[in-house]
This record gives C-alpha cells, structure tokens and sequence, in this order.
C-alpha cells in the first residue's frame, strides 16, 4: 500500500468501516493564473467552444424579430442607424446570454415626447414589452425602462439597472416620433476579476462535439454568476422595475447563485458551482468571499445564513453544512493556512451549532428547514442528505482539524465512523438497494443522498452500484433524471450530484450512463431554441417546456457536468496544492479526451485515446509531486506499461516496482513521481 494519500473526491469507505478515510479536495491556481492560457499549445481546438465575449464592449449579432416601422436594425450594432418610427418594435439576439449596462447611442430625433421602451430577456419565450421577472412578489414581471431619446446623447442605464443576465433587448417605440438609434452596447460585468474573459487557465477537448459544449457552457455560466458584491439584488423588492446596485457581499468579486436573480450568497448551490469555477476559470478568490460573507453574518448561536445579504434569509440546516463543507474545499483548493486560521473560530462555531443536532442513534435531526418551500418540501426529522452532508463534514472537517486543531481531528474521525454505521442502520434499503429519505419513507429513495454517498465514496462499490443502478431504472426519463424528493422535477443542482456519481460508480454501464445523462439533460437545454443556448438553466420540467419567467437561466448549481467531465472522465484530481494527485480516466464510451487542470505547483496535462485493446494515456504533472494512475480492467486480462516499463499485469500476482491497488474494475499505480510520462494498458485476453 502506497504512502501517498490518495486526493480523489469519492474514495470508496464502507458504510461500516472501523477506519476514516478523509478525501481531499482540488487545489486552485494562484490569482494570477486567471488570465494565463496553457503554453506550448499551437493547436488549441477547443477554443472554439469558448462562450464568453473577446471584450467587456458586447453588441447584438443579429436581429431576433421586428414589427412596424422599423428601417436598418443593423444600425445598431454600428453599420449606419436604425430608425425606430411609431409602433416600432425590433428585438436584439446577442447571440449568447450576457449581463451588464445597456448603453444606447442616439442620432437624429423627431417629435415630442420621444421615448424609448426597453426590455430585457434570458429565453426567446419571454420576448415581450416587459422584462422577465428577477424582483419576486405578486407584482409578476419586471416592466419597462423608458428612455427619454435625446438627439446627439448616450443614456446609459443607472446601477440599479444593471441587468445581470439577458439575450434578447427588446425596444419600441409608441409616441409621435422617430428614432435614430446609432449603436447598442452593453457594458460587459460580470467575471470582475479576469482581464480576458475567455482566458481559461484550464480546458477540455473531447471526442464528443456535445460534451465539449457542455463543459464549456457549464464553464460560462459559472463566469456570468461571478459578480462585483456591488451589484447584487436588493431586497425588499422596489416598487417598479428592479435594483441590481446592492451590496451583497464581501471583497471585490462573489460567487453567486443565478446571474439575473438573485445575484445573491446562496451556501448550497457553491456546493456545485464552486468546483465549476476551480475546473474552468480558477477562480477561487470569489468563492472565497462567498464564504466570508456567509461568516459574516454568522449568528452568535453559530447559525449560519440560508442565503447572504441582502435577502439575509436563516434557518436552513442543510445550507448551513454547506457553508462549512465549502470552507474545507476552499482551503484544500488553496493550502491557504493563514486563511484557515482566520475562519477556524467561525467554522467551529457552526460545526459545534450543527453538532447539537445528532440525537441518540448518531443521526443528524434537521429542524430548520427554510427551504422547506413550493421547491424542496424538507420535514423537519433524520434525512438521509443532510446526514449524508453530515457524515462529509465530519471527514472534511478532520482534514482541516489535523491543520488547525490537532485535538479534533481524531474526535471528528471517530463521529464520522458512528455516523456512517447509523446511515447504514436507518437509512439503507437493502430490499431496493438504495438510500431511503427518511428512515420511516421507504417510499422515497432519494436522488440527493444517493447521489452524494456514491460520489464522496460513503457506500461501498457493491452499494454504490445497486443505487445508482436504482436511479437509473427509477427515475430516468427521456429529458433526464426525475428528483423524486422534489416532486419529480428534473432538479439540477442534484443532478449535478448524479452525474458525479454515475461516474464515480464502479460499474462502466453507470460511467456510459452518466454521459447518456449529460447529454439528454443538459445537452437538451442548450439545444433547445426558447433557450439561451449557452448557459444552464435553474430547473427543468419533464415536458421541457421553459418553467417561468422569473425562473433564473444562467444558474450556477446546474453546472456539475463541467466538474465531472474534468476530474472523471478526463480523469485529473489533486490535493495538497497539486504536491499529490491522480489521474484516473472514466473512458464512459469516448475515443479520446484531453485537457488541463492548473494547480499551485503547476498544470497537470492529461491526453487520452481508446483503440478498443489499446489505452494509451500521455499526462505531465509538475516536477516534485507524487500521485497514482488509475486505469480500467472491466473484465479483460490486462498488462499496464509506466514510460515503456511493466507495472502491473492481472496474470501476475506481484507487484513491478509500483504499489498497487485493487478497487473493483479498476486498478490504481501508486507512487508515481510528476513529470511527463505515458501509460499504455493493453488487454491480452478475458479474465
């Protein structure tokens, strides 16, 4: 058995197991890294897949509809003047989803008064006279923005007016007038702290032209939902239209859940849009004001909020484990100790707050369940997420105890292993092979649970496979997943968990599976037209239909496909800022991948091609590290070769001067040093 410790999310821990495994988590790159591109690379592919506009001054790319007397639209974005009579009305595609300060330019003007109406949408079926919603209330949409057209000027859209996510613009005009309108241009906000927007430290290239989309449109979404603190949504709502010029957090940038509402901390969606963001753009400087912000309003009690400033909402346990589950990312994504230190009386404050809820059976009793609403409908009781979020802070929380308070550590280790035998206990059915919601619903088998216990690796792989072969069966329909403890919905942020999970599972038909579901899934949002076609949607229905107005569509918890396509099927995970890692290829049924995920240390390259009897596996990781290779047996006599040299063959039971370890249909090369090497595994025959 190797020393090295292994860094992968999802290690494989038995649910009755006298020892902890801790599973580390990814490093980020340093600040500077935001706007590095990978060197020494003459043919970048998959540049083309990359959304985000070449510069902060964005124009339309076309004209989506016109009525009335409208002449040249093409005026707008700069060629001439379009001309804007009575009962005009013309519509503007920019082409992807965006968010920033309209701009609108005037020529010539006659009549008075002379008036321009705007408005703004995400999704082609909201093209109206109004904006789609993003305030809440009874009020319903977001109305109109009237411009008084003054000839020679530019009217530039005040702060509160910030529009945090649209693709179309409609305007109009009704009064006695004409319009000349000389240029429409947004300025550009949001990923504040990135010079070039589309200067990703990180990529991935892929045989599948639809899962290059998707990692880039998952990508994308995580950068229109970054935001200044400065311009997020104010709360109570205003009496008309909206406010997007509140504080709502910390620093210069914050991560945030939806771009055109709320714009706010929301702790339970970092849980997939954090990641996102540290696989794509590395940005972990806006995650980490997330979590600020989040301690910043910490009550004495150690109660962390539901939601950050300024709808300041409490009383949700499970956003409060996420808080602190996003504290322990944040740190193994940084190996930032200074940090550690600074937060650490926060963290065990709302670690002992939480604590206090584990009754007798070592099970954690939620009873503060504010997202107990028309979309989670969480009873207060023993649920088997929140245990399942439990059971993960404690294994996170002895990582970061070992670094900041020794003492602790063995005492959460040891909780974790209770905790983990109650969930076996209460909350495995064994008759259905999966986990129940609650342990008297054996009517539920939930979608979150499930899925986060195969992704961290709470079940074991004999386990972990019967779930997801449960929710496969169960709840799969031909636009994705069902949730069945969301009323069936095709919840995103759990089917990101899902994801995660039908590739972390042992079994290669879940691995194809879960590319079957990113494509029916997310594939199906950005090919379908009423869509914005370039980001993830909040939620979505079985009939696909577009869910509602004030429905947010560029989210960031839906983006989990972006994640798992990096650490899984691509295969890069690392810990400790890069000094170890793993590099382990979920092939689920593509010919080839390759990409890059930069770390402290350094970038780790990985490039993969599947001839059928023949893997071979190129990956450079940064001189003075050390990690493991994982690669596929799936029932073939195989012989692996480390830069030319046998390490393992199934047909010798000996080791090549590797360690080696055996987990299901995989087998994992320890203690290989970074540098460039290749690997090639052969299969000679079934077993």
């Amino acid at each position: 058995m190797s020393s090295t410790r292994r860094p992968r999310t999802r290690q494989l821990i038995g649910l009755g197991l006298a020892a902890l495994a801790v599973p580390a988590l990814a490093l980020s790159p340093t600040p500077a890294a935001l706007s590095s591109q990978p060197e020494g690379a003459a043919d970048r592919p998959w540049e083309k897949y990359i959304l985000a506009p070449d510069s902060r001054d964005v124009r339309a790319e076309r004209v989506h509809a016109a009525a009335g007397p409208v002449s040249n639209p093409e005026g707008a974005w700069g060629e001439g003047s379009m001309v804007l009579g009575k009962g005009s009305q013309v519509t503007l595609d920019f082409g992807i989803n965006i968010g920033g300060i309209l701009n609108l330019s005037f020529g010539e003007v006659t009549g008075s008064p002379a008036r321009v109406g705007v408005a703004f949408s995400e999704t082609a079926r909201y093209v109206e006279r109004q904006s789609e919603a993003s305030t809440g209330g009874p009020r319903g949409r977001d109305g109109t923005v009237w411009v008084d057209a003054v000839a020679g000027e530019t009217w530039t859209a005040p702060p509160a007016l910030l529009r945090g996510a649209f693709r179309y613009v409609t305007l109009f005009v009704d009064d006695q007038a004409s319009v000349a309108v000389d240029d429409v241009l947004v300025d550009y906000t949001a990923a504040p702290l990135m010079e070039d927007l589309r200067a990703y430290p990180n990529h991935f290239y892929s045989s599948s032209d639809l899962l290059n989309r998707i990692w880039y449109a998952g990508a994308y979404t995580t950068q229109l939902t970054t935001i200044e603190p400065t311009t997020g949504r104010s709360w109570p709502a205003p009496a008309a239209l909206w406010d997007n010029s509140a504080t709502t957090g910390v620093g210069e940038s914050i991560l945030v859940d939806g771009a055109k509402r709320d714009r706010t901390v929301w702790p339970g969606d970092l849980g997939i849009s954090q990641g996102t963001a540290f696989v794509s753009t590395g940005d972990t400087v806006s995650v980490r004001n997330s979590i600020m912000t989040a301690y910043a309003h910490q009550k004495d009690s150690g109660e962390l909020p539901y939601a950050g400033p300024e709808l300041s909402f409490y009383r949700s346990d499970t956003y409060h484990l996420w808080t602190l589950l996003a504290t322990a990312e944040q740190y193994a994504n940084t190996a930032d100790l200074a940090w550690l230190q600074e937060v650490w009386p926060h963290y065990l404050a709302g670690l002992d707050y939480i604590r206090a809820k584990v009754g007798g059976r070592d099970l954690l009793y939620i009873d503060q369940t504010n997202d107990t609403t028309h979309e989670s409908r969480i009873p207060d009781g023993e649920e088997s997420m929140a245990n399942v979020l439990y059971w993960r802070l404690l294994t996170t929380g002895a990582r970061l105890a070992a670094d900041a308070d020794a003492g602790l550590a063995a005492d959460l280790e040891a909780e974790a292993v209770r905790v983990a035998g109650a969930i076996d206990r209460h909350l495995w059915d064994e008759e259905a092979g999966a986990l129940r919601w609650y342990p008297h619903r054996s009517d539920v088998h939930p979608q979150s649970a499930n899925s986060l216990a195969v992704w961290w690796g709470l079940l074991d792989e004999q386990r972990a496979d019967r779930a997801m072969v449960y929710l496969r069966d169960h709840n799969w329909v031909e636009r994705g997943a069902r949730t069945p403890e969301r009323d069936d919905d095709l919840q995103l942020l759990f089917g990101s968990f899902e994801v995660q999970a039908q590739l972390a599972a042992g079994d290669p038909e879940a691995q194809r599976a879960a590319v079957d579901l990113m494509e029916r899934q997310w594939g199906w949002m950005l090919e379908q037209p009423q869509g914005p076609q370039s980001t993830f949607w909040e939620s979505l229905r079985e009939s696909g239909e577009i869910v509602s107005s004030y429905q947010s569509y560029a989210h960031g918890w839906s983006t989990g496909p972006t994640r798992a396509l990096t650490e899984q099927v691509l295969g890069i995970e690392q810990a400790d800022g890069g000094a170890t890692w793993e590099v382990d290829p979920h092939l689920a049924g593509l010919e080839h991948a390759e990409g890059r995920l930069v770390t402290a240390a350094g970038p780790i390259d990985v490039s993969w091609v599947d001839e059928g009897r023949v893997l071979r596996l190129d990956f450079s990781a940064p001189e003075g590290t050390e990690g493991s290779i994982g690669v596929p047996l799936e029932g073939e006599k195989v012989v692996v070769l480390l830069d030319g040299e046998v390490v393992f063959n199934s047909s010798a039971d000996k080791e090549f001067g590797h360690p080696l370890r055996r987990t299901g249909e995989r087998v994992y090369v320890d203690d290989v040093t970074g540098g460039d090497h290749t690997v090639v595994v052969r299969v000679v025959g079934q077993r």
